[in-house]
């Protein structure tokens, strides 16, 4: 570990873990969220990571009692007032020279914040593709600006800085207190989770969605937490955990009797304050043909995207059209061929050759579903009732737990071999005590999967295509060997694209 970041006892997190990450923090009023939120800026801050934190109600001014932090904004902790004309320079500032800073909102008008939200963070967005240096972005009441459902020039810009960013250098801390008003496209992607207690119904289904428990065990657990508790989920880990307290003076506390003094503040360097007062009297407030040049620009860079995307998309086109598939012939098919070959010289002798030597048409039994040309080859289509009940069986694996579907997958994609609980947490990265703990009963009871104990420890494997012959035989007989072949092998595709979403 190069960077240990001093979070909690019960958790070992490196700073690496943060560069690019997005780290999701959430849970209602008086969990303990905006305090893990504190703990994570100071050691961020304890390794001189540059950073912006939005802050919508004033609170993380407090952060200067140890760290030199720039505030600004409209409030009452703030060095500099700033508005949107300024934005883009103090961003600057803070990426070129390491100044991290609390962006303070608290005192403007919700069209004015927005304004000023996204000339400040469209600045750091184009600012890091250049630089490419780390750099973190922490939001404060996150579902304010990536609402679930509604779409914004703001959304899309801060939904781009926690998707794609990595690629930049840029992470983000979510922050909020109603994980169902965030966009789910945000929180799926999260590489960091910090769970703090919650209680309306919404949330608690959004934390059966990100946590691989039952229902009724993931609301147990989640409303058990006390204050500062949460549950962290990464890659590999899943593990509860009390937060340490915030070391710098917190604003937002709630209030008691007892007498609260707020500490004395650091001062950044009186040279940084003047160069965002020059740029204000420099630039004033931009001009409608900057701020149309300024769309141009992120409209050319959304277009550059989706052309990368259109490129990889034709190039796997082509590789498949490259592809040639040959399905084995059935017994079925075995005792059509001279039908087939009657019906080919038949037509090749011309139209009088039917009169004269009629064929006789095969009967509805054994009727060849239709075909298609597939790199030369005849490839079957499968009935739609058939494709149908692909599409439930694999609608029911989506809404099983992440571990579970990881799980069923790995032995999807490696049968017909058995594996331990063990094994698979080595090729998964799960947590082997979290799969002992916690079997996948309901691929168990469907049948895709078997397990037995060998030496008192349970070992799984795939028995997709036994699964298959039982789920579709009641469309026999107008599917044969070849269709479930067929059947099964879009059944495994299915199902790894399930285990990823």
């Amino acid at each position: 570990m190069t960077a240990p970041l001093m979070v909690s006892p019960d958790l070992d997190l490196d700073l690496e873990a943060i560069i690019g990450q997005c780290v999701a923090i959430l849970g209602i009023r008086g969990s303990g969220k905006s305090n893990t939120a504190g703990v994570l800026f100071e050691e961020l801050l304890k390794h001189s990571y540059p950073l912006s934190i939005v802050d919508i109600d004033g609170e993380y001014f407090g952060l200067k009692e140890r760290f030199e932090v720039l505030v600004v904004g409209t409030g009452d902790g703030v060095e500099i007032e700033i508005d949107a004309g300024s934005a883009e320079e103090v961003a600057r500032i803070s990426m070129e020279r390491n100044i991290p800073v609390v962006l303070d909102l608290s005192g403007h008008l919700a069209e004015e914040r927005s304004e000023l939200l996204q000339e400040y963070l469209g600045a750091l967005w184009r600012l890091a593709g250049s630089l490419r240096r780390p750099y973190i972005i922490g939001i404060e009441e996150a579902h304010e600006f990536i609402p679930q459902g509604v779409r914004s020039e703001l959304k899309d810009l801060v939904s781009r800085i926690a998707l794609r960013g990595r690629k930049r250098g840029l992470g983000a801390i979510i922050v909020s207190q109603r994980s169902a008003k965030v966009d789910k496209d945000v929180l799926s992607q999260a590489g960091l989770l910090f769970l703090h207690r919650v209680v309306h119904e919404a949330d608690m289904r959004v934390y059966g969605e990100l946590l691989p428990w039952k229902k009724a065990e993931v609301k147990e657990i989640v409303s058990a937490l006390e204050t500062g508790d949460c549950i962290f989920v990464d890659h590999e880990t899943i593990v509860p955990l009390h937060v340490r307290e915030r070391e710098t003076f917190h604003a937002g506390f709630t209030p008691t009797l007892e007498t609260v003094v707020t500490p004395a503040l650091r001062q950044v360097s009186q040279a940084i304050i003047e160069a965002i007062e020059r740029s204000k009297g420099k630039r004033g407030r931009r001009s409608k043909v900057q701020l149309l040049e300024q769309r141009v620009h992120e409209l050319e860079e959304v277009l550059s995207e989706r052309q990368r995307q259109i490129t990889e998309l034709e190039d796997v086109a082509r590789t498949l059209g490259y592809i040639r598939v040959e399905v084995p012939r059935t017994a079925r098919e075995e005792a059509l061929a001279p039908v087939a070959a009657r019906e080919e010289r038949a037509d090749t002798a011309g139209g009088s050759q039917w009169a004269a030597a009629p064929v006789e048409a095969p009967s509805a039994a054994i009727l060849e579903p239709p075909v298609i040309d597939v790199g030369g080859q005849r490839e079957r289509i499968l009935p739609p009732a058939v494709h149908r009940h692909i599409e439930r069986l694999v609608g029911r694996v989506s809404r099983g737990a992440l571990l579970h579907r990881r799980l069923l997958a790995f032995l999807v994609a490696h049968a017909p071999s058995t594996y331990s609980v063990e094994q698979i947490a080595a090729w998964t990265h799960c947590p082997p005590g979290v799969l002992e703990n916690d079997p996948p009963r309901e691929f168990l009871e469907m049948g895709m999967i078997s397990t037995e104990r060998r030496g008192g420890k349970p070992h799984y494997r795939s028995t997709l295509k036994a699964f298959a012959m039982r789920e579709f035989e009641i469309f026999e007989p107008d599917i044969g060997g070849t269709e479930l072949h067929l059947i099964t092998s879009q059944l495994r595709d299915r199902l790894l694209e399930a285990a990823s979403t």
